[in-house]
């Protein structure tokens, strides 16, 4: 994992999930899910893209790769 990049972008995710001490996005990770977790977003929003056409689901989508590739490397 790219810690740097990890840390770097973890800070760009929705707010409301870093009133806790630990986000759950960690809990993933710790429990070795966090690369299923991701890809089932990445796919969740660009379904939900088809149909809304929102530009912030294409952002959570470019998001969330950029996690995976952090936690790939």
């Amino acid at each position: 994992m790219n810690k740097t990049k990890w840390k770097e972008l973890k800070k760009k995710g929705s707010t409301h999930y870093k009133t806790l001490d630990v986000e759950p996005i960690d809990f993933y990770v710790s429990l070795g899910i966090f690369k299923q977790f991701a890809e089932a977003n990445i796919i969740k929003y660009a379904a939900r893209y088809v149909t809304k056409s929102e530009p912030k689901d294409m952002d959570k989508i470019i998001h969330y790769a950029e996690l995976l590739k952090a936690y790939m490397e």
